[in-house]
């Protein structure tokens, strides 16, 4: 082991047990005569606690829960040795992060609930009151980038909207039509066999009498995932092949489909709603990503983009959870795990190049 590499073991260590519950007053001095000891020493430290920040500051109980089991491959990197320890394992998931490209959450996939804060609720919409009598039939609500909220139409179906969402309102007596103009929005639809919920997102339409699921308008598409209830999906002028694709779906629970610009739609498959469903808690997660895909979204949260420089950069990847709200932190933290420089260039836009 290099040097470099046990000063990255050292500070995945210390910074565990400071994070990870009760610490003593002179386990502080020891750690304070660590840092003191070498710049390198408090740089390493540094590099970890700036990922910790990003990553939205995971509760002590998680980092406990992560340092527990056996590292996969740990004995590749300390040969005859068995991670019993379970601060030196974290220091090793810290110190496998580093090198594989990943950041100090391996465990993500596990839910993201004991993380997330609840989500902000906005104040009244541009035009249209947000609950009351169905005497105020159209509306249209919007998010700026960056920005979440949650509106109650006026049967008290309730609307989660993402950042740079937009949707269109506009209910008769027959039925209860959204247009989803841009962004990702999650419907607790209110159940009313009389009345369908029909959501309009371009090249596919979402039908429900009452349920909860997520519609997401990407470039080339749809993205539709249920979480409790039915739906049905149908793509709107589909000219796909015969054979080749179904123009329709029904999704319940836990299954998910996509629409592509054809309108073709694709059959069910089951769907991570952790994942699928963070932006709601202002997260961002990201499970072995390319950096132009976080780039995309990053900027989603933003008023100027971010950029990579070119198709390598962009293939490099990333698995992760951020927080949403602080966009600047996730930024400043690439560097530490992937061989990439990020500058701020003067129109505000965001270039991410490799070192």
């Amino acid at each position: 082991m290099s040097r470099a590499e046990h000063i990255r073991h050292e500070a995945a260590r210390w910074f565990a047990k400071a994070h990870g519950g009760a610490f003593s007053d002179a386990q502080r001095a020891s750690l304070d005569a660590w840092l003191s000891a070498d710049p390198l020493h408090r740089a390493e430290y540094a590099a970890l606690t700036r990922v910790w920040q990003a990553a939205a500051s995971v509760p002590s109980a998680r980092l406990r829960a992560l340092a527990e089991p056996e590292v996969a491959g740990v004995g590749a990197t300390l040969p005859g040795r068995r991670v019993a320890n379970r601060w030196i394992a974290l220091a090793c998931v810290c110190v496998l992060a580093v090198s594989l490209g990943a950041v100090v959450l391996p465990a993500v996939n596990r839910s993201i609930q004991d993380m997330a804060s609840v989500s902000p609720t906005s104040p009244a919409s541009e035009s249209g009151a947000e609950s009351g009598s169905e005497s105020a039939q159209a509306q249209e609500f919007s998010t700026r980038p960056g920005e979440r909220r949650t509106v109650t139409l006026a049967d008290g179906t309730a609307v989660e909207l993402s950042t740079r969402t937009r949707i269109q309102v506009n209910y008769t007596p027959a039925q209860r039509s959204v247009t989803l103009l841009s962004g990702e929005a999650m419907f607790s639809v209110t159940h009313d066999a009389a009345r369908p919920f029909v959501v309009d997102a371009g090249v596919g339409r979402v039908t429900v009498t009452g349920t909860r699921f997520d519609v997401r308008r990407v470039a080339n598409g749809l993205d539709v995932a249920v979480e409790s209830g039915a739906v049905r999906v149908d793509g709107v002028g589909a000219r796909a092949p015969a054979g080749q694709a179904k123009t329709s779906a029904l999704l319940t629970g836990g299954l998910g489909t996509t629409v592509d610009a054809d309108g073709a739609v694709a059959s069910p498959g089951p769907v991570n709603l952790s994942t699928t469903l963070a932006w709601r808690d202002g997260k961002l997660v990201f499970q072995n990503a390319t950096l132009a895909d976080v780039a995309n979204e990053v900027s989603l949260y933003r008023q100027s983009p971010v950029v990579v420089a070119n198709d390598a950069v962009g293939q490099l990847r990333v698995s992760s959870v951020f927080s949403a709200d602080n966009t600047d932190d996730l930024l400043a933290a690439l560097p530490q795990f992937l061989p990439v420089r990020v500058q701020t260039l003067a129109d505000g836009s965001v270039k991410i190049s490799s070192k």
